[in-house]
Parts: structure tokens; sequence; C-alpha cells
């Protein structure tokens, strides 16, 4: 049986990049944890540096700078017991890279000395290196895994759980870091070893990303491992975010204290700086209940993170100020919403930007929701200079510098002059704006467009950071529904919720006529989530198609695919259209402001794409012939 012992686990801001600022706070909370009489304080998974660092890593001097702050903290450790997460280098020795070859590291110190398991003085190596989605330790990191293939060893002949002498008693601690816990698709437990070997409080340093419903998962998951391997388990994450140029990810900490049997003891707030202090042993708190999730709490938490990021983001530049441009439509009105939030209504400035094709109906909503919100609201009309650049294209000839002096004339095309709509607005009002008032500008895009490439190279491609770009145009909507819900009044106007969905670009998108968007939501929403997050090939979509279950499986409304596509030629030719568009619109996706990442998959740093163009597999080939003979 454990004696009682004081634990305080520290949920740090941490500011990547910047280990003088996360060392100071790291050194406040282990005098505060001394001063409260705990025997143990435990931070989270690179918490000296950071985690997405991306190449950063390879900076040398960066390096060993980090490396020498690990002594501070082990002079600091006087009086109790210090876990923390930083990189450990072995400068002897050649990583893959052919560089000096580093680990991510936990390191553990007792009254200024290191704390050895007898492998290992004062430190131990993470075993799982994840290289999916954002994370590319197997990049900059050596694992455990490969040290002990090195080494001729066991695995279980590494993992040893660290001995502490508390109140005179030895207690065994058993330290593993975020991806060790995700074991399922490994071939290796490092819990089960950690406890086969002796341990009898498992202590989880992590750096773990935010996205829906992950931290039922994460119970779900400790649950799982404490069946086989029945010890305390403490979970330990930061809050802050990360930018590595093009994602934005959330840290919302949610550090969390298992009893044993895998219930909850205690469970930190999320995104805040906070120290959890708990007793293990006889004397444990007793369990909490595990949140259940629901679709409410789905639109809370992504609400919250949101603002978070925003919040974060704009704590990194010299101002608190924005320029948005406002519409009238559903998209701009909820980055609107959420940058009064964040910044307050007096450092929002919210430009609306009409041509000849905007209606009154959108101008008057935008004008209301300026009101509504208290920003600083301005028009700004665009067809004057719209019309000047056409007229400007339409007289300019290109001369062949040859002996036939050829002249070249331009067409000027639809696209073309909705095209040229979109980069007024942004690449000259929106960017002049911001350089006038020494602020930026904001990107409205939606997920949906910027998978299908319905938006406009230097126009709404533009701005310095997209709030919504991880966001579906349904899960807008309803987002936008439930802040009504959660203001208790109509902050945003019911005309943008209830007008289509429009660029405003031609007569073929006016609004009074009910014309929109060429975007079929409900169904291309789904559609591309397959193709994003489920990694969908067209092949998956037209087997499910002809087996009749692409609804079910999607989840798409009941007759939605019939009512919408009435033959199997109109479905496959918008199969097909809607691929292409998302195969050969990378390049926009590319160039495109850093995306506040929410989902499993967000384009940026978390999608790996790779300009190859278009393919439809032989089997699709196959399976489209069959249908199409079918008709």
């Amino acid at each position: 049986m454990i004696s009682s012992i004081k634990i305080a686990l520290a949920q740090l801001d941490v500011s990547p990049g910047h280990p003088d600022i996360n060392i100071q706070k790291m050194l406040a909370e282990i005098t505060r944890a001394k001063s409260r009489g705990m025997d143990l304080i435990i931070f989270s998974e690179m918490v000296v540096s950071g985690y997405l660092l991306g190449d950063e890593w390879e900076n040398d001097c960066f390096v060993k700078d980090l490396v020498g702050y690990n002594e501070d903290l082990r002079r600091a450790s006087a009086g109790l017991a210090v876990i923390w997460g930083n990189v450990y280098v072995d400068f002897d020795k050649k990583g893959e890279d052919g560089r000096p070859r580093k680990y991510n590291a936990a390191y553990i110190a007792q009254d200024g000395h290191w704390v050895s398991n007898g492998v290992f003085e004062g430190h131990t190596y993470k075993t799982l290196l994840p290289k999916y989605r954002e994370f590319d330790d197997e990049r900059h990191f050596f694992s455990m895994i490969k040290l002990a293939q090195e080494k001729g060893k066991n695995l279980a002949d590494l993992l040893q759980p660290f001995p502490l002498v508390i109140k005179g008693q030895t207690v065994l601690l058993g330290a593993i870091m975020c991806e060790d816990m995700w074991c399922d698709d490994y071939s290796v437990n490092p819990t089960k070893i950690l406890v086969d070997n002796g341990a009898e409080i498992i202590l989880n340093l992590s750096c773990s990303p935010w996205t829906w419903r992950k931290n039922n998962k994460r119970h779900r998951v400790v649950k799982s491992l404490l069946e086989k391997s029945p010890v305390p388990f403490l979970y330990c994450n930061n809050v802050g975010t990360q930018n590595n140029g093009k994602n934005i990810f959330l840290f919302d900490g949610h550090s969390t204290v298992y009893h044993s049997d895998g219930t909850l003891m205690a469970v930190t707030q999320d995104y805040a700086e906070e120290t959890l202090e708990v007793v293990i042993g006889p004397k444990s708190s007793p369990s909490i209940a595990t949140p259940v999730p629901s679709d409410r709490q789905d639109l809370v938490e992504l609400l919250v993170g949101l603002k978070y990021g925003l919040a974060h983001f704009f704590r990194s530049l010299p101002t608190l100020q924005a320029v948005i441009g406002l519409s009238g439509g559903i998209d701009s009105a909820l980055v609107a919403y959420l940058l009064a939030q964040v910044l307050g209504p007096e450092n929002v400035y919210a430009v609306n930007m009409p041509s000849k094709f905007n209606s009154d109906v959108t101008r008057n909503s935008a004008a209301l929701l300026a009101q509504n919100l208290g920003l600083n609201y301005a028009v700004f009309p665009i067809q004057p200079a719209v019309d000047l650049t056409l007229k400007e294209l339409s007289e300019i000839r290109f001369v062949r510098q040859d002996s036939s002096a050829k002249q070249v004339s331009l067409t000027i095309s639809p696209l073309t002059i909705e095209n040229i709509q979109a980069r007024d607005r942004s690449s000259r009002v929106l960017a002049a704006l911001a350089s006038c008032l020494g602020v930026v500008f904001v990107n409205n895009s939606n997920k949906t467009e910027t998978a299908l490439g319905y938006c406009t190279l230097y126009g709404d491609v533009d701005g310095a950071i997209s709030p919504l770009g991880d966001i579906y145009k349904n899960e807008i909507y309803e987002l936008a529904r439930f802040i009504n819900q959660y203001e208790a009044q109509e902050v945003i106007p019911s005309s943008i919720l209830e007008v289509v969905p429009s660029a405003e670009l031609s007569l073929e998108q006016d609004v009074t006529q009910g014309k929109g968007d060429p975007i079929l939501y409900p169904y291309h929403d789904r559609l591309i989530r397959s193709f994003v997050e489920f990694r969908f090939d067209p092949q998956n979509i037209l087997e499910l198609y002809q087996l009749g279950t692409l609804e079910k499986e999607l989840k798409i409304a009941p007759g939605l695919v019939s009512k919408y596509f009435p033959s199997h030629q109109a479905f496959i030719q918008d199969l097909e259209h809607k691929w292409t568009l998302f195969k050969i619109n990378i390049f926009k996706r590319i160039q495109a402001p850093p995306i506040i990442a929410v989902s499993r998959r967000a384009f940026g740093f978390d999608l790996r794409e790779a300009q190859n163009g278009v393919y439809f597999t032989r089997e699709y080939q196959k399976l489209k012939k069959q249908l199409l003979s079918s008709n």
C-alpha cells in the first residue's frame, strides 16, 4: 500500500521557443509547491521549450541552451521531487538526421540530486514517437525502442520506474510521455511494462493538442490501460497554442488524476493555468463523474477553443486590433463575433465593400450585425475601382517582340470579373486599411470552400489568420445559432442565418432570386469530410453509392443524394468534379493563412498534401462503367 503522497500537477501556459519565460513559471510553481508541503510536482512534456517547434530542433545553439536549464531545475528540487519534460542530447552519438542525437525526455530530481532508476541518471526517454497529423517526432528524436535495439536489450530492461523516498518510504514512479499511453496501434505497451517492473504510480507528461471529444476518448483509453495495470495514473498537460506557420494548435490542458480503476479523481479547468493538488494513497480523494459528451457541449468547447486560439494568436502580435470584411454573410458574421469577444468591439474595424452585385439584404445585415456587436463600421464601395480595372484591361495590348509584331488582346471572362472583385476587396481595401490602422486583417474562409478552391488567390485567401478554416459550412450555421442561444439574444441577425449562402459576385449569385454558391453544403460538407478526415478516395464513395449505404456511412440526411442527383450519371459527374477541384486547388491551401485546428485533420501542416494532379483508380473506372451501363 502506498503511503499518502502529496502531488501537484502544474498545468502551465507554455510559450513555445521561449524557455526563459517557461523556466520562470516553473521555478515559481516549485517554490509554491514547497510552501504548501507537496512531496512531488509534475510538469508537462517539453514544458521547457514547447513541442511543435519545427526544424528549430536542428538549431544546436538553441538545443544546448534548453539542456542548460535542467541544472536550474535540479537545484530548485531541494526539499521535494520534480518531474518535467525537456530535450535530452547525446552529443557523442548521431541521430538519423546526422546531427547530435536528441531524445524527447522526462527528467526527475529530488532534494537537489538526480534520481537514478538503475538505467538512467535523472531522465528517461519517450518510447512511442508519433509521426501522423501534426506530429513529427521521428524527424527530430530517437526513441527508447530504437535505443533498446541498438543496445541489444529488451525494452523492459530500459523502461524502469524511479524510486523516490517520501516520508521514509520508497515509492516507485513510472514516467511516460503523451503518445506512450496511446499504444493500441503499437506493438508495445509502456504502461504495462513499467507496472510489471514494479511501478506503483504512472505519470504521463503530455503536450496534447485539443480536438473535439478527445478528452473523453482519453478517459476511455486510460481506463482500458488500467484494467491490465491497476495503479494510480496522473496525466499532466499544458495549455496555450503552438503555431507552426500553417496551423494554430490549441492546448486545453484538462490535466487529470485517475484512480487505479480508471475512474476520475480530479480534473483541471480547460484553457487555464492551474496547479492541481491531490493526495495519492489510502486517503485519496473520492471519484468524480466522467463528463458525458453532448452536442451542446461540443459547441461550447468549439466556441471556447476558437476564442482561446484567437486570443493567443493576437498575444504574439504588436497589435490587439483587427480589420475584417463584413459581407452580410454567415462566415464573416461569425468571425466578427469571435473578434469582438476576444479583442473587444472597440478594437474591431468592420468594412462592407459592396459592388453592383451586392443586395440590400446583405448590406443591411452587415450594418445590423456591426450595430449589435458595437464594432467600428464603414462602407467602402469597390465598383468604381472594379470598373477602372476592367477598362484598363480592355485597353491593354501585348505586342510580340519579333518580326510579326502581332498584337494579343485580352478576353475578360465572367470568372475574371468575379476574381477582380474578390482581390480588390482583400489586396486593395483590407490590406490598405490594415496598414493605415497599424493592425492585421482576418480571413473569413470556411473549410468547405477552402477544400474546393472556392476562393480567390490574393483575394479571400488572404489574411493573418483563418479562424474558420477547419470548420465546415453547416457547422458554422450550427455554431452561429448556438451563439444566439448562448447570448440569449439575436446577436447574429436572423437575416444572415436565413439568406442563401452567396459570394454575390455576379447576377448568377443574386440572393434576392434565391441564387447562391455552387455548392450543395448539406451533401458536399460530408463528401469533403470523407476526403479529408477519413482519407476516402472516389472509389470508396462509388462503392458505398453502389451498395446504397453512402448516406448512412457519411451521415447524410436520408434521401438527399437522390434528391440532388436523380441519375447515376449526375452523381458521378458531381463526384468527379468535386474530386478534381479538391486535388487541383492544393496550391491555394498552401498559400492560405494559418488555420486554427479543431478537427481530426486540418488543412496545413496537419494534412500533408502534394500537388500531384487528379487520378481515378482502375477499380473506380470499373465501378463507373458498371453504374452508367445500368442507367
